[in-house]
Order: structure tokens, then C-alpha cells, then sequence
């Protein structure tokens, strides 16, 4: 980190760029500048820690244990099929193998949910005409970190989803990945367009039909950028001129993208269905979340990729893409119905689909890893949790779910953990304990998690393998 000149100014961390357009006020939020860091590049200019982010992610209905856990333990191991897209983000992933459910055992997706995102045994609910319905028993891990880390951003938390075909008929433990508690569920929002305004409303003035929005929106704050950039070092104009840039483009990428399948009441095969674009609908999706890290718009997110129990289409996978096909096709088919089918050709379809999921998932670690803050990058101060619902979704088993935690949490995380697997099944909640004490340490909670009868939730020991 370089010394600044006499004429660059230490700038506050909610610094806004600021103009007006049609007829209104409009506000842009900035990235992290090394204007607004102390001259070691290591705290803001006011000396308060850079900021920790947090985010839940989770995809549906697990995957093939034998493609995921590696054959070695330790910082060196091999990636497993299942892990390989993870290799330019490697060192980030704490890959964590046989823990152990403690709140399952009566039904499968919901056990996970409830198990994984929040310790808390779920509460069952009239089911209707549907197989099971269900709704969390408490607070879900990133609502319960919100509350100490999401106080002083525009937004405390923030909810995205991908997949439309997800359950709405089973309670809210399978539709939604964030509860304030059993009764207030935050639903995820899967459009993409809506989430930029909601991030950039105070951005975006009406749409000249002779301009359009960007060249009203850019003239509106290019003064004071301009004033702006006299002001600080050549990183900061340029990194400047790139958020005013990226910010444009994503909306055009965003508008790019046609519009996904509606909602189905049940995730049974469609006949005939739009491809959901989920690759391309992720990697928007994850440019948002950086941009709404990057500019400190929130620091909590959870993410549900696909649903629990969710009837996504893998459609990218038709049988010519499937090792040893056998000429059926699975591609338009319920991704939660074929993962129910234990047969050879089933399963690699389902391996297959884990693949794609994990080169989405990293595909949010790169783009935060990519995207500089302080003396390293926003992966170095985040924490990710992510997860399914099952561990496998034929057995609806209840050890060895597919676990990673990503990031190095601001410090607070172990750094190389690489593959650490359980010697005695420890409980998931652990894992959560210890993210919770990694991102708000100060916050100083001790226990995690609830127990009803012999559904074992509440932990007081944080897993000691990732946690600094």
C-alpha cells in the first residue's frame, strides 16, 4: 500500500457519488478505494476492520458421495470429480466430510434445511395435499449473523435465488434459505432485473427515450466523479471508472437474458418447458452479489442455486454429455426425481448435474476473489457456507452432505484447511458456530442451534478444523 500525496484525501467508507436527473436526486454507492483505507491498506482511514461479508448457498437435492469426498485429507488432496471446477479457488475451500445431521431423522430435505442453515429442529405443519410440509424452528444462520454484522448497511441482508423450479407447496423450510423465525420467512428474489434496481433504485432515473438510462444516469454523476478522481491516486480513477462502467453493463447483460419458466405448483416433468438459462442467470446473479459487497450495500446474502426437493432441468446434460449413457434422457426431467432413481446411469446424470453446480459455485468464488478491497480481495473478507439439503437424494442420507466453507472470513477463518474430515462425526452445527464466531467475534455467542426430544441441534463447540 503506498503513502498518499498531500493532495488525496482520506475518504469515509459510505462516500457516494451524487447528481440529479430527471427532475430527482440520484446516488451511487462506491467500491472499496484505497481512499477510504489507512496507509497500511489494512483498516478503513477511521481505523474500524475492513467489513466482514457472509453469504449461505445452497443447491438441491445433493450429490453422489463417491464424486464428492476426496481420497486424501489435508491441504494437498486431490479434488474430487464432484470438486474439480473448484481448482483456481482451491486454497479458499475448506472441503468438510463426515459430519453429522443431528436434527434429522423424519424427513429427509426438511432435516437438512433445518439441520445445515439454522440448528434448529424444523416444526411440522398441516401438509394439505402435499407429501409433508414444514417451517424452521428458528432463526437461519445468516439472519442470526445479520443481526451483528447488517445493521449499518442500506441493506441488512439480501435474498437471490436461481432456479424457478422449486417447491411452494411444502412449508417455508423448502422454499426459502433466510428466517427471522418460524413465522417470518424472507422469501429469495430469482429476477435478476429486480435485484439491480433494488440495489441501484437510487440510481436509475426515469428512461429517456431519446438517451435511455445509461446516458442519463452517467451524466448525472460524471462531475462529481469527476471532482472526485483530482482528489485521489491513479488505482482509484481507474477503479472508479470501472464501477461507473460494470454498473451499466451488468444491466445490459441482465436485459439480455430472456425471461425463465414460471413457477410450477409441483416440480413433476414439464412438457415441453423454456430452458431455465441457469448458467447465465448465476453468473448475473453472483456479479450482483460482488457489486453489492463491493459497494457495502449489504453484508449478509443468502443464495438458493436450486431448490431442496426442486424439480430443476438440467438441460445442458442430454445423454451424449452423460459417461456411460444409456440413451435416456433426463435433461427436461424433476433434477429431485432422478436424484430418488439408485441406478448407475441415474446417479452419473446426477454426478453430472453436481458438476455444473459447482462451477457456478465457483463461479461467485472467482468473481469475489477477483474483485480487489484492502490488501487482498473480497473472498479474503467473506465467509460461505454452502450445502443441499440431502446427502445423497435416494437415500436421503444423514452424514456426509456435501460441505464447503469458502473464504477466508476476514481473519477469522482458517486459511489451507483443504480436505478435513470428521473423525467422529461431529455435528453440522458446529460448522455454523464457527462462522458465526469467525464473521462477528465480537458479538461473543457461544451456542448455536436448539434440541427437541432426541433431535440434537444447540451446540456450545465451534468445529475447531476451520475456525482461526
Amino acid at each position: 500500500m503506498r503513502r498518499r500525496l498531500p493532495h488525496e484525501l482520506k475518504l469515509d467508507r459510505r462516500t457516494l457519488l451524487r447528481g440529479a436527473a430527471a427532475g430527482g436526486a440520484l446516488s451511487l454507492a462506491l467500491p472499496m478505494l484505497d481512499a477510504m483505507l489507512d496507509d497500511n491498506g489494512v483498516r478503513l482511514a477511521d481505523g474500524a476492520a475492513i467489513p466482514t461479508r457472509f453469504m449461505t448457498w445452497v443447491f438441491g437435492n445433493g450429490c453422489v458421495v463417491a464424486d464428492w469426498v476426496p481420497a486424501q485429507q489435508g491441504p494437498k488432496y486431490a479434488l474430487s470429480r464432484a470438486l474439480e471446477p473448484l481448482a483456481k479457488v482451491k486454497g479458499y475451500c475448506a472441503v468438510l466430510t463426515n459430519f453429522r445431521n443431528y436434527v434429522a431423522g423424519r424427513r429427509g430435505h426438511h432435516d437438512g434445511m433445518a439441520g445445515i442453515f439454522s440448528g434448529h429442529p424444523f416444526i411440522q405443519l398441516p401438509s394439505g395435499s402435499a407429501p409433508y410440509a414444514s417451517k424452521f424452528g428458528g432463526p437461519s444462520i445468516d439472519q442470526v449473523i445479520a443481526d451483528q454484522i447488517g445493521t449499518d448497511t442500506y441493506h441488512k441482508s439480501i435474498q437471490l435465488g436461481v432456479s424457478k423450479l422449486h417447491l411452494i407447496d411444502q412449508g417455508h423450510t423448502l422454499q426459502t434459505l433466510s428466517h427471522r423465525g418460524p413465522d417470518q420467512p424472507l422469501f429469495a428474489e430469482r429476477d435478476a432485473l429486480t435485484i439491480y434496481n433494488k440495489l441501484f433504485d437510487s440510481f436509475m432515473p426515469p428512461d429517456d427515450p431519446a438517451q435511455g438510462v445509461r446516458a442519463g444516469a452517467l451524466d448525472a454523476v460524471l462531475a462529481d466523479a469527476a471532482r472526485l478522481k483530482k482528489r485521489v491516486g491513479k488505482t482509484d480513477q481507474q477503479r472508479l471508472d470501472a464501477h461507473l462502467e460494470s454498473v451499466f453493463q451488468l444491466k445490459k447483460q441482465i436485459l439480455a437474458i430472456p425471461p425463465s419458466c414460471a413457477i410450477p405448483q409441483k416440480p413433476e416433468p414439464i412438457d415441453n418447458p423454456p430452458d431455465e438459462p441457469l448458467v447465465e442467470l448465476n453468473e448475473l446473479m453472483c456479479q450482483l452479489v460482488a457489486m453489492a459487497f463491493s459497494c457495502d450495500l449489504t453484508r449478509v446474502i443468502s443464495y438458493m442455486f436450486t431448490g431442496p426437493s426442486g424439480g430443476a432441468h438440467f438441460h445442458m446434460l442430454p445423454p451424449a454429455a452423460i459417461e456411460g449413457q444409456d440413451g435416456k434422457d433426463y435433461s427436461h426431467d424433476s433434477h429431485h426425481n432422478v436424484s430418488h432413481i439408485n441406478l448407475p446411469y441415474e446417479q452419473a446424470f446426477i454426478g453430472s448435474s453436481v458438476v455444473v453446480t459447482m462451477s457456478c459455485f465457483a463461479t461467485l468464488l472467482e468473481q469475489l476473489m477477483a474483485t480487489p478491497e484492502g490488501d487482498g480481495n473480497l473472498l479474503d473478507h467473506s465467509c460461505i457456507l454452502m450445502s443441499s439439503g440431502v446427502a445423497e437424494g435416494w437415500s436421503h442420507s444423514e452424514v456426509d452432505y456435501p460441505l464447503i466453507v469458502a473464504g477466508h472470513g476476514g481473519g477469522g477463518l482458517k486459511k489451507d484447511v483443504g480436505h478435513y474430515r470428521s473423525p467422529n462425526e461431529e455435528s453440522m452445527s458446529n460448522i455454523g458456530l464457527a462462522c458465526i464466531q469467525a464473521v462477528a467475534p465480537e458479538a461473543g455467542i457461544t451456542e448455536h442451534g436448539s434440541d427437541e426430544g432426541s433431535y440434537k441441534g444447540r451446540t456450545t463447540t465451534p468445529c475447531s478444523a476451520i475456525l482461526a
